[in-house]
């Protein structure tokens, strides 16, 4: 039996399909900075998480704005993406870029250009199996989804460009997945056409927080419509603050 491999056109479905509002559920319950941009960069990418990990600040070009992927860790151990392609730059739009140099500048303002986006404990980056377990997976389980991993981000990702009407090509080209369509060089065609699914990706997000915002002002009732009866005895009555 052949085994077919997936393509951008029709990414492959992990087990758990994040949806748009589960994104920014999770991503507004994160309350660490390098969580949340951590977990906002592979929503914006849709990095393999060993490339996520090894993204280092010599990666990012601010006047581009394309962020490089030329590492992968697992284990500990450094190496090449999983594949050729997966050497690949990712055009971030301005929205996404300013986000980014607000997080180096509030909290990596001396940071040098070796060092990790997410650092981690003795100069190591964040452990990305620990994140999982102990942040999301909690987090998901009291919005009711359990089941999630980090590959559903890159699905989500891949997804949302594809129902945004991206070019196969592009979206390929920004996942890293092999293909003769992904020899695009890095022209200013190519920076516009990234920067498109850059903003397609941005806006569904943008939708999605706003709806957690929305649902988080209906869950707070105002206190003028709160009743409270307090029933006491004499015996144990309590004096009232005026």
């Amino acid at each position: 039996m052949s085994s077919v491999l997936p393509s951008a056109e029709e990414p492959a479905k992990p087990e758990f399909v994040l949806n748009d509002l589960q994104t920014q559920q999770i991503a507004d319950s994160l309350e660490d900075p390098r969580h949340k941009m951590m977990w906002n960069i592979n929503l914006w990418m849709g990095n393999r998480i060993g490339e996520a990990r090894a993204l280092r600040w010599k990666c990012v070009d601010w006047e581009t704005g394309r962020v490089t992927v030329v590492e992968s860790l697992f284990e500990g151990k450094s190496s090449k993406p999983k594949t050729k392609a997966g050497e690949r730059g990712v055009v971030l739009n301005e929205a996404q870029l300013a986000e980014l140099k607000l997080y180096k500048q509030n909290h990596y303002p001396q940071a040098e250009p070796e060092g990790w986006l997410f650092p981690g404990k003795r100069n190591h980056p964040i452990d990305a199996g620990w994140f999982m377990m102990k942040m999301i997976k909690p987090i998901a389980g009291r919005l009711g989804f359990p089941d999630i991993h980090w590959h559903a981000l890159r699905h989500w990702n891949n997804s949302a460009m594809l129902n945004s009407g991206i070019d196969p090509a592009v979206r390929m080209k920004r996942v890293g997945h092999s293909s003769v369509k992904t020899n695009m060089i890095y022209s200013h065609a190519d920076v516009a056409l990234q920067k498109a699914a850059s903003d397609a990706i941005w806006q569904r997000l943008q939708l999605a927080k706003q709806e957690v915002v929305r649902m988080k002002a209906e869950s707070k009732a105002p206190l003028s419509l709160l009743s409270v009866t307090l029933t006491v005895t004499p015996k144990h009555e309590q004096p009232v603050s005026p």
